[in-house]
Order: structure tokens, then C-alpha cells, then sequence
């Protein structure tokens, strides 16, 4: 069955809802769609105008349901897809074998003892990282100040691979506990096997621990770290991989702040990340302004990207600015405007997502400079 075929979804669809009257007591389709004309220019490489999914937040479609078990207790599952709605493409990109390359996991719990997780989900470190971002997706993401494209920390782990097949963003095979919240405290524990398998194919191993203070809605304090087990091939050796994360906010009421620091590091490599956050409610309508920046050091010798050469990645690094404006028409349907300014140091060469490819021949220490209008519908 072709993986970008809806037909396995709706069929899906039907059978739950068949079996939603017997079994469970909530069943939900969620999701969002988001597109929007962006237009991005950097030194060197030119520019390029193109429609764009996710700029605001990810395009996505997901079934959730819960049952309750009655004394407290509850079962669930969460089955999750990126739609990339510009082209019309569901899935994984680059696992074509991944249709719910977002979230596949089974769930039980209880109010007083907390929740026991299985299966495919984002770790609970990267939901931190993403918690106060305001734009969770898009050009203004604090995602975009590393990736596995350029020398560091990550591709010396995991090897030439996309981001969202390593345990930085998702973790597969993993077992996950969730705490219940007392007195304003939690924690999550996981653990994903790697099975085996090499990066390629999605498989790494993880162990994670995070422990979270939020005593009211108004301030959260969280600190989280991992260590993964990663293979690129079967001739190299197992690497590891240490990413840690201190993140807090607090809601002032007429605007709120918040900022995360965010640390991986690798045998010969470390990477610092770290952004600070403003949103200023105005009515129903939002400002958002963000600052970001991430820090190489160390050397590389392995899985070293096309164009540079083996040695010191001392003051390498990014810099973004983004600005945004969401006019919110109602509660599901957004308009936002954004612009971004992204600078690279040293040999970095990251680029503003949908803007002319870069590369470390073309674009090293090159800025670049992206401007979006677009919609976002929740469903």
C-alpha cells in the first residue's frame, strides 16, 4: 500500500469510528493546515519566492482517542502525520516507510500514579525546547540555528542525516513514564532501543530524564538531559551523544518572556543553543519577537560536510532575529506575518528554511533575510 495514499487513514478512520461506540469514550480528529508566500534572499546564493507549508505552525493530522477505565485509570493512543500541504505530500520525506512520522504510541494510566507510554513519540527534551517557542515551525524557530547539514556535535553522532530522524527531535521503539504533577512538580523517564539499526533507518538509543516546576500559570522551570547511542553504518563505531536543556518562562500577564538553553555534545564536538522569547498580547492579537544564537567548539574528523575539511569548529555559529504578527479571525483560524534575519560565523553556513539551498562552498559566514505572509486553520 503506497505510503502517501490517504486510503490506509480513511479506512483507519472508519473502523475506529465503528469501534468508538463500543470501546472508546473519546475519539478526536485533529490537525492544522498552514501555507503561506515566502519570500527569502541570502549573500551569495540569490533568492527565492516560493509557497511554503509550516510557518507558523505545522501542517498536521492526527487521531487521538481515551477511554476510561473507570478508578482513576485510562488507555489511549495518538496516531500523528505531517502533511506537507504545499505539495500535498503526508509522512516522512526522507523514511518513506514512516507514515506517522509525528507520534505512534499507546498509553495507560492514572491520575495518582501517572502514565505508562509505548511506541513512537517526540522526547520529552525537544517538547521543552519547542514549549515557549512561539513559532514552533517556520523561519522564526529557534530550530533552525542547528541542523546535521553543517560540522558539529550532531552529524559527528548521527552522520549526514535529516534532523527529525534522531533522537534530537524523536525517539522510536521508546518507552516513555510520564509523572503526575504534585505540588507543582514532574518528571518524565524514557528509554528507546536502538535495535540495531543505523541512523539511517531512524534507530538510535535513548535514555532521558526531565524534571519540570510550574506551581501556577504563570511561571515553568525545566531541566532536562539524554544521552543517545547512535550508528551511521555497521563499519563505524557506536557514537554518543549528550544534549541537555534549561528552560524557564514567566507570564507577566500584559507580555510574556521566556528563554532556553539547549547543549549537545560529542566526543571531539559540543554545540551551545540558547534563545530568548517576547510575546506581547494586543486584544486577541499577538506580537512575537525571539532572539537566538548557537555556539560551536571542538574539532571534526568524521561524516564531514561536502566542501570543508577536517579540524577546529571554534566560533562557528548562528545568530537569527525574528519578528511576528498573528491576527487571530478566530479561535482555529490564524493570519501571520513574519521576518526573519539569520547570520552565520566562521564557516557555518545554515540557511532560512524554503530559501535557496546553502552550502558551505557558497554560503559560509552568509546571512540571509526571509519575509512571510500566511494562514493558519486548526481543525
Amino acid at each position: 500500500m503506497p505510503r502517501r495514499s490517504l486510503l490506509p487513514l480513511c479506512a483507519l478512520v472508519s473502523l475506529t469510528f465503528t469501534e468508538a461506540g463500543r470501546a472508546q469514550s473519546s475519539l478526536t480528529i485533529y490537525g492544522a493546515v498552514d501555507l503561506g508566500i515566502r519570500s527569502v534572499s541570502g549573500d551569495g546564493i540569490g533568492s527565492k519566492t516560493s509557497l511554503a507549508s509550516a510557518g507558523y505552525r505545522a501542517s498536521r493530522l492526527g487521531l487521538r482517542g481515551t477511554e476510561d477505565l473507570g478508578g482513576g485509570w485510562h488507555a489511549g493512543f495518538k496516531l500523528e502525520t505531517t502533511l506537507h500541504a504545499d505539495v500535498g505530500g503526508v509522512g516522512s520525506r526522507s523514511l518513506p516507510e514512516q507514515f506517522w512520522n509525528r507520534a505512534s504510541y499507546v498509553e495507560i494510566g492514572s491520575r495518582s500514579l501517572g502514565t505508562l507510554r509505548l511506541g513512537h513519540d517526540s522526547n520529552a527534551l525537544y517538547r521543552r525546547w519547542l514549549e515557549n517557542d512561539p513559532w514552533f515551525a517556520g523561519m522564526g524557530s529557534a530550530n533552525n540555528l542547528y541542523d546535521l547539514t553543517q560540522n558539529g556535535p550532531l552529524r559527528e553522532s548521527f552522520g549526514p542525516v535529516g534532523r527529525y530522524e534522531t533522537t534530537v527531535a524523536y525517539s522510536r521503539r521508546t518507552i516513555q513514564y510520564l509523572s503526575p504533577t504534585l505540588n507543582g512538580f514532574s518528571g518524565v523517564l524514557a528509554y528507546a532501543t536502538r535495535a540495531g539499526q543505523s541512523t539511517t533507518t531512524g534507530g538510535a538509543g535513548l535514555r532521558l530524564l526531565e524534571l519540570a516546576y510550574k506551581p501556577d500559570d504563570r511561571l515553568s522551570f525545566a531541566v532536562a538531559h539524554s544521552r543517545t547511542q547512535a550508528q551511521f553504518a555497521t563499519a563505524e563505531p557506536v557514537r554518543r551523544l549528550s544534549d541537555s536543556l534549561v528552560a524557564m518562562a514567566y507570564d507577566l500577564r500584559s507580555f510574556k518572556l521566556a528563554a532556553a538553553v539547549r547543549q549537545f555534545r560529542a566526543e571531539t564536538s559540543r554545540e551551545t543553543v540558547a534563545y530568548v522569547t517576547a510575546t506581547l498580547p494586543i486584544g486577541g492579537d499577538r506580537i512575537h519577537a525571539t532572539y537566538g544564537r548557537s555556539r560551536l567548539a571542538g574539532s571534526v574528523s568524521s561524516h564531514l560536510a561536502a566542501g570543508t575539511t577536517a579540524g577546529s569548529i571554534d566560533g562557528n555559529g548562528t545568530s537569527l532575529f525574528a519578528l511576528g504578527y498573528v491576527h487571530v479571525l478566530s479561535r482555529r483560524t490564524w493570519l501571520y506575518a513574519n521576518a526573519v534575519r539569520m547570520n552565520n560565523r566562521g564557516t557555518s553556513f545554515l540557511g532560512i528554511p524554503g530559501g535557496p539551498t546553502p552550502s558551505a562552498k557558497t554560503f559560509s559566514g552568509g546571512s540571509a533575510t526571509g519575509f512571510d505572509l500566511g494562514i493558519t486553520h486548526n481543525f
